[in-house]
């Protein structure tokens, strides 16, 4: 089916062509999640053990792995691509089919399996399945809203006790903190909150942006942003920017949380001056900022200026520009602590790492060195590729692994070689090879300088019975699935209408 879509788009043009290779893009969707699906399907025709769904870090989380290193993305991803496969093969087939001839796109399918997922009656499942799939290629123009009425309507007249209901909003809520990627040194926060809770923070907001002195250089919404930074690292006030010593509400600010930053010397010293409070500036960029190049953004020797130093990064987090990164360190109590590259030192006599050789390793990684995760390494294990004892304690046998990955490797047969620059090659349980480099390859380099090689040879783990270390669940994941489902639909009974019934 999607060599017959791609022939039929690659002879089209114009809106036409358009349409005919967004087929194409739905059809290859259907096809990779099938792919998955198999992935599953044969993970547990081979295992067979039911026991293994006990396990902290099971069947799915095994197949999760694989599928997400193919693809690089993390398992979160992956097991939600699993979930939405599992649903097309096993509950929407009919769905399925349309997903497949690239009639319906993917975040129209992610939508129909959401909002039927409290359907559990076979017969009517089936219904909505035939229902939704007749109608749902022609509602590709509908909006997010319209589409999920729709949606609703059959699920209301074949299953009224499955519809996912307002209070899911309620149910939603969340707060989520992201890290700009392109250097500015700035975050963005979303958040889902209970409208008490949210009125009750902005007055709390404005009420720490107040108490500043009228010698303050911030604006209104600048001192509300700090005052949000505040309440994150456990202050109850926000200090005074006016500099003045005599300020009552000027003096140090404390911080409850620790905040790990990797930085050269050089970017800490940097005394290029910044504004970053007040109103904005007028006017376009620099020219210097308009025409510098990625090449010379990226050059061994960058231009001099704005870009004069590497800029420090979050663990966990973004880029921070030098400059700014040194006028918010200024008067802080932040603890230095300098990262010793090991060179050719001799490895430990020792399970764990010194803490000196610890942070190098972390600092080196930044985070997580399995393909596509992106766990922060302050967060993570420190794995030896070669167990210990057969496997030394220095820095070219051990790498930052978060601990979902740290099982995976253990337990479900992944394979590792280390490289002395840090590289790791993996080799997956079904054969297939993927590289990571050290996530300072980039920003510090020298921190990738090659350190001393291992002797030792790998030697595979023959204790008797080592599954039996693995952390169990208290109950397996499709159990808790369905019951969080059981329990949605016995609220909609509780809430509903007894003359539906």
């Amino acid at each position: 089916m999607v060599d017959e879509l791609v022939a039929a788009a690659g002879g089209a043009g114009g809106p036409a062509g358009v349409g005919a290779w967004a087929r194409v893009e739905n059809a290859a969707a259907a096809r990779r999640l099938w792919a998955s699906a198999q992935v599953l399907e044969a993970a547990y025709a081979a295992d067979g053990s039911a026991e293994r769904e006990q396990w902290c870090v099971d069947n799915w989380d095994a197949v999760c792995a694989e599928i997400a290193a193919a693809q690089n993305v993390s398992l979160g991803v992956a097991s939600h691509q699993l979930l939405l496969a599992i649903a097309l093969r096993e509950r929407l087939p009919r769905l399925g089919e349309v997903f497949a001839a690239g009639l319906v796109s993917l975040r129209l399918v992610n939508a129909i399996v959401f909002r039927t997922g409290l359907v559990k009656d076979p017969g009517a499942l089936a219904e909505v399945d035939a229902e939704v799939a007749g109608a749902v290629s022609g509602w590709g123009a509908l909006s997010v809203a319209k589409a999920e009425q729709a949606i609703d309507y059959w699920v209301q007249r074949y299953d009224p006790l499955a519809l996912r209901r307002v209070e899911t909003c309620a149910r939603g809520r969340h707060v989520d903190i992201h890290v700009a990627r392109d250097g500015s040194g700035v975050a963005y926060l979303e958040a889902v909150l209970l409208a008490q809770d949210g009125q009750a923070l902005d007055q709390r907001l404005d009420a720490m942006a107040a108490a500043v002195c009228a010698g303050d250089p911030r604006s209104h919404e600048q001192r509300r942003a700090d005052a949000a930074a505040a309440l994150g690292h456990g202050a109850d006030r926000l200090r005074c920017g006016c500099g003045s010593p005599d300020c009552a509400a000027a003096g140090e600010q404390p911080s409850a949380v620790v905040v790990h930053v990797i930085a050269e010397q050089a970017a800490l010293d940097d005394d290029t001056a910044v504004a970053f409070d007040g109103a904005p500036e007028p006017g376009p960029p620099s020219a210097e900022l308009q025409t510098m190049t990625v090449a010379q953004a990226l050059a061994p020797d960058p231009p001099t200026g704005p870009a004069a130093h590497q800029p420090g990064m979050i663990l966990g987090g973004g880029l921070l520009p030098a400059p700014l990164l040194a006028a918010k360190l200024a008067g802080t109590t932040a603890k230095l602590v300098p990262i010793v590259h090991p060179g050719a030192a001799p490895p430990q006599q020792r399970y764990i790492p010194t803490a000196v050789l610890a942070w190098f390793i972390r600092a080196r990684d930044l985070t997580c060195r399995f393909p596509g995760c992106d766990a922060a390494a302050h967060l993570c294990d420190i794995d030896h590729t070669i167990p210990y004892p057969h496997g030394p304690t220095q820095a070219s046998n051990l790498k930052c692994l978060c601990r979902k990955h740290h099982l995976l490797k253990t337990f479900w047969g992944w394979r590792d070689h280390q490289h002395p620059d840090g590289t790791v090659v993996w080799t997956s349980p079904s054969g297939q090879t993927y590289t990571t480099h050290p996530g300072s390859r980039l920003l510090f380099p020298s921190l990738c300088r090659p350190t001393a090689p291992v002797t030792a040879t790998d030697t595979p783990d023959t204790r008797p019975n080592r599954t039996l270390m693995m952390p169990r669940r208290t109950t397996t994941r499709a159990h808790d699935r369905a019951a969080r489902n059981d329990a949605e639909r016995q609220r909609n009974r509780i809430n509903a209408d007894p003359a539906q019934f």
